[in-house]
């Protein structure tokens, strides 16, 4: 996600230039460019982030020009760091899917929360970009849905037969197995095999606004997430040399897209 990593950069640094008066703007002029003061809100949101995305829901009451506070819900999937996925191969007619090595676990954040978002003046409004920040916190339930691999394995008369596991400690050896491993399997199987792991999360943002203060809502952020949970998340089948991690921080940028009213 190294692509993320830039653009985050890049729009950290945009407020530092964005910040001089325009002498030819009086404070009333200024005033008139906000138009109607709307009281409530809601967008919808898409965050692209290190180690993965969410989509998400707001819910706003805007309190001041300034100021506006939030419910926040999204669902979404988080990987491990250590993940990487075997290439797409293909043999004749028969294509065969790329799998994730080790991976024994889906991961699905939900997040639910309360935050606001301030902006820091009047000035970006009249250009057409309120610049601000936001910051957001609540509690996190993290989905586990097994991540199932089919696998050549042979019976009692040396036949070879394909089958499919999910990681348990008694089958390490064929899971982890690169040899034996033939494909993964459907992304639906296991739906009925979830687990949880409780958690909390806090986000914090620079947000630009397009026209803040009129009926559509067009926004973009980009932040630090971080998402703790009670116990280490068994995304990846673990060794003496990596241990799943319990706490989770990366970079993101968010995508919101909504409507106001009174």
């Amino acid at each position: 996600m190294i692509f993320i990593k830039k653009i985050f950069i890049l729009f950290i640094f945009i407020p530092v230039f964005s910040f001089g008066q325009n002498p030819g703007m009086s404070d009333k002029n200024i005033l008139i460019q906000k138009g109607i003061i709307y009281k409530k809100e809601f967008s919808l949101e898409a965050k692209f982030h290190t180690l993965g995305f969410a989509l998400g829901y707001n819910r706003e009451t805007i309190s001041t020009y300034y100021l506006t506070k939030y419910y926040h819900f999204d669902i979404g999937y988080l990987k491990s760091i250590k993940e990487k996925r075997n290439n797409l191969v293909i043999t004749g007619i028969t294509i065969y899917n790329y799998y994730s090595y080790g991976k024994r676990n889906y991961f699905f954040p939900v997040r639910m929360g309360m935050g606001f978002k301030k902006y820091l003046s009047e000035k970006e409004a009249y250009h057409g970009v309120a610049i601000g920040y936001s910051l957001e916190g609540g509690m996190t339930l993290g989905v586990l849905k097994p991540y199932f691999l089919v696998v050549r394995t042979k019976d009692g008369e040396n036949n070879v037969f394909y089958k499919t596991i999910k990681y348990t400690e008694e089958n390490r050896d064929l899971f982890i197995d690169e040899n034996l491993i033939f494909d993964r399997s459907s992304f639906f199987k296991g739906f009925d095999q979830l687990s949880m792991v409780p958690g909390i999360h806090v986000n914090a943002a620079v947000h630009y606004a397009l026209k803040a203060y009129e009926k559509p809502v067009y926004a973009i952020e980009t932040g630090i997430m971080l998402d703790a949970f009670i116990k280490r998340v068994p995304i990846m089948v673990e060794t003496e040399n990596f241990k799943n991690k319990s706490l989770f921080i990366n970079v993101y940028i968010n995508i919101q897209l909504g409507n106001r009213w009174n």
